[in-house]
């Protein structure tokens, strides 16, 4: 049996901007820095805020047709750095995120 390794995470805190309905313009990447961590295996997502959050590999989605992670919620993405996670807050005042990229 082999298992899949992370060798390091990289943590940080992201800033979500508030979904304008029509508006599907200001979808927000969700990483760690400026471009996706080189060699990620995983992203997880911890949603801080006590909003509900809208997540899409397409930003140009409409939120209604996209996954929901509500205030509390986590999830865990098998995506390598070749894929970028969007991100769009369901409330004013947008919704602050954790975001984990494990590399391996």
């Amino acid at each position: 049996m082999s298992y899949d390794t992370v060798s390091h995470v990289l943590e940080g805190i992201v800033n979500l901007p508030l979904y304008v309905s029509g508006t599907i313009d200001n979808w927000k990447a969700i990483r760690v820095g400026s471009t996706n961590a080189l060699g990620r295996k995983y992203i997880c997502i911890l949603n801080k805020s006590p909003y509900k959050i809208f997540l899409t590999t397409d930003n140009t989605a409409d939120p209604a047709h996209c996954l929901e992670i509500r205030k509390g919620g986590e999830r865990i993405f098998p995506y390598s750095d070749k894929v970028t996670l969007y991100g769009l807050s369901a409330e004013t005042g947008g919704a602050r995120i954790v975001v984990k990229e494990e590399i391996g």
